[in-house]
């Protein structure tokens, strides 16, 4: 095919036609993995509710509980951090002001 040769309506034409047909075999694809995913997971009794658990890792993502708080902000106590992940800004705060994490433990 020698797209030179074309007019632009013709190359729009194409192009719409393409599109479509990238779409049909993406949704094929899609339907067939599916269907090759419910036969392995039936394969080896697994039920959907086991399967929605698998992480992107391929981890079978486990429920977190709650964390206890573990630090208090000493001027405001209903804000209050476990320590786990980003210091809020109060912790901060309380942190370049000169104060240590073992002063706010609770």
């Amino acid at each position: 095919m020698q797209l030179d040769h074309m007019s632009l309506s013709e190359l729009q034409v194409l192009r719409a036609r393409v599109d479509q047909e990238i779409e049909a075999r993406r949704v094929q694809v899609r339907k067939e993995g599916l269907e090759k995913i419910k036969s392995i997971a039936a394969e080896y009794g697994l039920s959907v509710d086991e399967l929605k658990q698998i992480s992107a890792s391929g981890k079978v993502a486990t429920k977190r509980g709650s964390v206890a708080p573990k630090y208090r902000d000493p001027n405001n106590a209903e804000n209050t951090w476990t320590g786990r992940g980003r210091k809020p800004k109060w912790v901060e705060s309380f942190l370049a002001h000169g104060g240590q994490l073992e002063q706010i433990t609770i």
